[in-house]
């Protein structure tokens, strides 16, 4: 008995020197550590702001060191002109960081696994801050708690505060957000999901009130990061209910909302996804239907996909930010340099033969369901500055559009459209439905535009070759756009 105690006296020493010396090793790495982690953070906040006119970084003010924990403060730095009236804006934070391996916060939640330290930061009142803590009774508005294992890896949860405030330009309702994320330590890995409950938005105009709401808006990432530097993963996103009210206008409600990306490296090329349902879509109190939208896109060539955007964030994007807020037109301003590296990666981008398609675009009643698709092959022309037909003929290979009009969802959308207009006999609504449908098809086989099949309206399109089938029918490209132009003006003309 007596050396079993030993024994346990023995292990209960050698774990408490184990922990007081990884203790005394975090507390010496942990400066370290917490530079490398801003200066990470600060560029990828400067990353974010290319082609902004905005700026923020993050500083440490001050590392109090002890045994077991220290305590840092860092300033956040915010200025971008239209954010308090381009003054700028410091937000205080102090984090309260307990040193590993085992700290006591971890352990009384029986998370066991050694970490370098846990750090338990919230922000500090101060002038900018003060009104955000009263609308929270004086509760840190923005907590947050992490971890840091010793292969700088790092997991972490962020929470705001629910809050509310009324004034003179509207009112605010903010249910709360929580952030959870995690991070390798080489930057390689991230993974963040988030949850929000509700916002609900009432702005002041001369016309009147603006009105919107937002419900139940969750969210999911997951990347690594590819050769390309790009995060390659998926992403998606999903809100419950969306409603949106302009002043004197009917509401518009969107019900079941989701967005999901995919982003791919294949065989040097960037290939992505992404889709957007919404369950229901209604106006003034009625359902409408469902839509759907499928975007695919291959064969993106990597290096030039990045040249692009560098030059669209630095060159482009600020240009039309200040167009936009002088209230002008935009007309991109380019130096000859810029102008001959444009040309240079778009040559590159097309040599790829990039792929776009619109692979389904449908809208879906209580009675029938309308779709859209288009698909393009694109090619690299041998100059750019070639009459327009033979640099069409070159850049474009190949594409094949198809609509199908369903003549069922037409007089579900034509019966709404009466309703809100007034008319109420059941009997008028579905005769002037019946009339909408039937008025569709027969202007589509009029112009020679599309076929009624059954009860729908169908239009196809193929190019390649410079030779267009339309509906069965072939052309010279040339002779497709004559004819097009001439039903638009007969059409145009008409009304």
């Amino acid at each position: 008995m007596k050396k079993s105690v030993n024994i346990a006296v023995g292990v209960i020493v050698v774990a408490g020197v184990l922990i007081t010396a990884g203790a005394w090793y975090t507390g010496k790495r942990l400066e370290g550590a917490l530079n490398d982690a801003i200066q990470q953070g600060n560029q990828q906040l400067q990353a974010a702001f290319v082609g902004h006119e905005g700026k923020a970084s993050v500083e440490l003010l001050s590392l109090d060191r002890h045994f077991f924990t220290s305590t840092a403060h860092y300033k956040l730095n915010i200025q971008d002109p239209k954010f308090n009236d381009g003054q700028p804006v410091e937000l205080l934070f102090v984090d309260n960081i307990e040193h590993g391996p085992l700290p006591w916060s971890r352990v009384k939640s029986l998370q066991l696994l050694p970490v370098m330290a846990a750090s338990n930061m919230q922000i500090e009142k101060n002038a900018f801050s003060e009104k955000w803590f009263a609308m929270t009774n004086g509760q840190p508005p923005l907590t947050g708690h992490f971890s840091m294992g010793y292969d700088r890896a790092a997991l972490g949860r962020v929470e705001l505060l629910p809050f509310e405030f009324t004034d003179q330009t509207g009112a605010f309702k903010f249910s709360g957000f929580t952030l959870n994320a995690s991070g390798s330590g080489d930057g390689q890995k991230l993974e963040a999901n988030g949850v929000l409950g509700s916002v609900d938005v009432t702005a002041t105009s001369e016309e009147g009130p603006v009105h919107l709401t937002l419900k139940d808006f969750t969210f999911n990432t997951v990347g690594t990061k590819g050769k390309s530097g790009f995060y390659l993963g998926h992403t998606d996103a999903k809100i419950a209910s969306a409603t949106f009210q302009a002043a004197g206008q009917p509401a518009i409600q969107l019900k079941d909302f989701v967005n999901t990306s995919l982003l791919q490296e294949v065989e040097g090329n960037l290939n992505a996804q992404v889709t957007y349902d919404v369950g229901n879509i209604s106006f003034n109190g009625s359902d409408i239907g469902a839509m759907q939208m499928l975007w695919k896109f291959g064969n993106f060539d990597i290096a030039s996909t990045q040249a692009l955007m560098k030059i669209y964030q630095e060159k482009v994007q600020p240009q039309a930010q200040a167009a936009a807020a002088m209230g002008e037109t935009y007309t991109p301003h380019l130096s000859p340099a810029d102008e001959a590296l444009v040309q240079a990666e778009v040559s590159k981008l097309l040599s790829a033969k990039p792929h776009i398609e619109l692979e389904k675009l449908s809208l879906k009643t209580a009675s029938g369901e309308s779709q859209f698709s288009l698909s393009m092959d694109l090619g690299n022309p041998s100059a750019l500055d070639q009459p327009g037909a033979e640099l069409l003929k070159q850049l474009l290979t190949q594409l094949d559009a198809k609509l199908v009009l369903s003549k069922p969802m037409i007089k579900d959308l034509a019966a709404l459209r009466a309703k809100s207009a007034g008319l109420t006999d059941p009997a008028a609504i579905a005769q002037q439905a019946q009339g909408a449908a039937e008025s569709v098809g027969g202007m589509a086989v009029m112009l020679q535009v599309g076929k009624v099949e059954g009860d729908n309206i169908v239009s196809s399109l193929h190019y390649a070759n410079d030779v267009v089938d339309f509906n069965g029918v072939k052309m010279p490209a040339q002779q497709f756009a004559a004819m097009m132009m001439g039903k638009f003006v007969m059409f145009s003309g008409g009304q």
